[in-house]
């Protein structure tokens, strides 16, 4: 085998092992509703009931 075969099977198992996390997360995921100039427009020709 060459070389680049042995890094790129190290560099897997280094990532699988979990050495390669950069934070920890709580798991929860919240979803706030913020006008941007991205949904401006749709929100301003949308009825608001």
């Amino acid at each position: 085998m060459n070389q680049e075969v042995y890094a790129a099977i190290a560099l897997a198992l280094h990532e699988h092992l979990g050495n390669n996390v950069h934070d920890v997360e709580t798991g929860k995921i919240t979803i706030a509703v913020r006008s941007t100039q991205w949904n401006q427009y749709a929100l301003s020709m949308t009825p608001h009931p």
